[in-house]
């Protein structure tokens, strides 16, 4: 099938999936949690950076001014008639 790659633009959720960090805030983390580090452990899923300026995402996660909003549309491909 192939590897899954998902696109994050947090280095600490990074650092989380790779098992990198551990403090008094993560140790809260269910077990279920560590299924999702095994998958990436396998090869399975790959978690990459993005930079917040290439994310279109953000545009369904968070208020953004309209000059962002229309940068993220673009980067879905979706263009005003």
């Amino acid at each position: 099938q192939g590897v899954t790659v998902i696109h994050c633009d947090n280095q600490n959720a990074i650092h989380l999936t790779k098992g990198q960090m551990y403090h008094e805030r993560t140790k809260h983390i269910g077990i279920k949690y560590y299924f999702i580090r095994d998958i990436i452990a396998t090869g399975k899923v790959l978690v990459r950076k993005i930079n917040t300026k290439e994310n279109p995402a953000d545009m369904f996660t968070k208020p953004l001014p309209v000059y962002e909003f229309k940068q993220c549309l673009d980067l879905v491909g979706v263009h005003c008639l």
